[in-house]
């Protein structure tokens, strides 16, 4: 069980940090070009939403039993 609580602690960590990239990319990359578009004569009444990065860690297990030490079965 707690090797599957470790796998969905590294997935969960793994989505927040290709989340935070994707922001990254989206306001360094696609914000910057399409700040551009008002100058080929496109409307840019829409405004795009600021989205922030997510700034959250996973909980890690704490227990000897959990963490497979002392003993303790995975």
């Amino acid at each position: 069980m707690a090797d599957h609580f470790r796998n969905v602690g590294k997935g969960l960590d793994k989505a927040v940090e290709s989340y935070n990239q994707a922001v990254g990319s989206l306001e360094t990359r696609v914000l910057v070009s399409a700040r551009r578009f008002s100058e080929y004569g496109a409307d840019t009444s829409k405004v795009i939403p600021d989205i922030d990065p997510v700034e959250k860690d996973t909980r890690a297990l704490q227990t000897a039993e959990m963490k497979g030490e002392e003993g303790g079965e995975e």
